[in-house]
Order: structure tokens, then C-alpha cells, then sequence
């Protein structure tokens, strides 16, 4: 594969809560769950994505006979195990990610997709779209709500709590979402499959804060976002996130709680 990849932070000077690594035959994407700095955790996000993320890539490339299910089970593992004395590894809000894995062995293509990060795949004939909506079903009702008020308001501010509440009770619960966080049971919930190579094209793995572009703004679709990462590469696609978010840097054309989000978008032609 040829692969091309480009991340940023939402906001110059802080940490970039995405984690990408790209061997020869996987791929490994992660998109750190935001939380707050009274998390449980002394280490805190980035820390997190970094070691989950390596933890993941050396399973997935180096345990052939292993599903992609069961390397994000022991990358879980690991990674828990690499906490100290004092973290509180039980709480809805300790560090988290999504994942997306993409992985060559022989001649297939397998693929994980856990939480709301994004893979495409382009086949000869169509675009396969994999992405984990579990979150939307929950979040987007409270979403409507909160967004029905203007930005900064004290009735937005009370709805987004709410919003953010359900969201940290949902976490890795049964009815709601799943995330990677401290309990490898997580991994059991991933969207998982694979697919004959001699059918695939190329492929894009999304963080959310790439995706927004079309699944929050509405300023593309799939199809031509991987025009765009054709023809122009990834750092053009975060460039066109970008500015859309400077256009509304209130809010108010596309409500969201991040201004800016963390972005990465990663491209590879087979």
C-alpha cells in the first residue's frame, strides 16, 4: 500500500488527542475521547491514545492468528495494565478512544471499527462507509434539544450537561455505546469484517474531527471526499475542515461542542 496520512490538534499548542500508525500491511487510528482533567486518571488522554494505539498496531501486525477483535482485547489489556496506583480505571470518564484498525493478511482485507471514527473503502463498483453510529442514536436527541438554544446561553449550557451526562452514563453499557477505555469487553462490541483485496482500490481511515466535513457540516459526501483524498491528499481535507469550522466559529450554522476538533485523515492506495 501507499499511504499518506495527515493529523492535527484542533487548537495550536495543545495536545492532539488522535494516533495514527502505518506499517506495511495495518493501519491503526485513534480518536482519544475527550474527558475532564478530574478524569480518575493521573495520566490523562494523550497518554492513553499512545500507548493503547502502539499496543494495538504491535498485536494487530505481529498476531496473525489472532482477530482483530481479539488485538484490541489484549491492546485493552496492556494498556490497563500500564496504569499506576490512583488511577480509577472504573469511571465513565477515564481515558478513552474509537479505533479503526485495517489489516492485509493474505488476500484479504480486515477491518475493525469501534465508536464513531470512520473507515472507507473504495471496491471497484461502490464505497463501503464503516462507522459505529451507537453514539448518535443516544447523543442526537439530547443534541437537538441543547442546539435548539442559542450558543452560550445559560438554557444551552444546562441542555449540554445533559447531553454530556447521558453520554459518560452510556459508556460501555449495555443498550448504549462502546469505546476503548479499561474494560477489554469493549473490544467484543467492534464492527468487524474483511473483504477479497483483489476488490479494493484504496481506503481512508477518519477521526471525527476529519469526518465533520461530512457528517456534521454537510459540506461533501463520501464519494467526493475521496475525490478530494485522490486527487489532493490529506492535509487538503483538514484544510477544508478548517475553514469550515473558521466560518462558524460561533456555532451557530453547526452547532457542536468543539469549536475546532482534533483531525486526522489517512489515506492508502492498494
Amino acid at each position: 500500500m501507499r499511504v499518506e496520512f495527515a493529523t492535527e490538534p484542533g487548537h495550536p499548542g495543545k495536545p492532539n488527542e488522535d494516533f495514527v500508525v502505518v506499517g506495511p500491511t495495518t493501519l491503526v487510528l485513534l480518536d482519544g475521547v475527550t474527558s475532564s482533567s478530574d478524569n480518575g486518571c493521573k495520566h490523562g488522554v494523550p497518554w492513553f491514545v499512545e500507548r493503547l494505539g502502539s499496543a494495538l498496531f504491535t498485536h494487530s501486525g505481529g498476531r496473525p492468528d489472532r482477530s482483530l477483535a481479539e488485538c484490541l482485547h489484549d491492546a485493552i489489556e496492556d494498556t490497563a495494565a500500564l496504569h499506576v496506583d490512583g488511577c480509577d480505571l472504573a469511571r465513565p470518564d477515564a481515558p478513552a478512544a474509537t479505533a479503526v484498525v485495517a489489516r492485509v493478511l493474505g488476500d484479504r482485507l480486515e477491518y475493525l471499527v469501534l465508536s464513531d471514527s470512520t473507515l472507507l473503502v473504495e471496491r471497484d463498483d461502490d464505497l463501503v462507509v464503516i462507522t459505529d453510529d451507537r453514539t448518535d442514536v443516544i447523543g442526537t436527541p439530547l443534541r437537538r434539544v441543547r442546539d435548539g438554544y442559542p450558543v452560550g446561553t445559560p438554557e444551552y449550557m444546562t441542555a449540554h450537561q445533559e447531553y454530556a451526562g447521558a453520554l459518560r452514563a452510556a459508556r460501555n453499557a449495555p443498550g448504549g455505546y462502546w469505546v476503548a477505555a479499561a474494560d477489554p469487553a469493549a473490544a467484543g462490541e467492534a464492527l468487524t469484517g474483511s473483504m477479497a483485496m483483489g476488490e479494493v482500490r484504496g481506503l481512508a481511515a477518519l477521526s471525527g474531527g476529519a469526518s465533520r466535513l461530512v457528517d456534521r457540516f454537510g459540506l461533501s459526501d463520501w464519494d467526493r471526499l475521496m475525490t478530494t483524498l485522490r486527487h489532493f491528499g490529506p492535509a487538503e481535507l483538514l484544510a477544508r475542515v478548517r475553514a469550515a469550522e473558521a466560518s462558524d466559529s460561533d456555532g451557530v450554522r453547526w452547532p457542536r461542542g468543539k469549536v475546532c476538533d482534533d483531525a486526522t485523515a489517512v489515506w492508502a492506495v492498494v
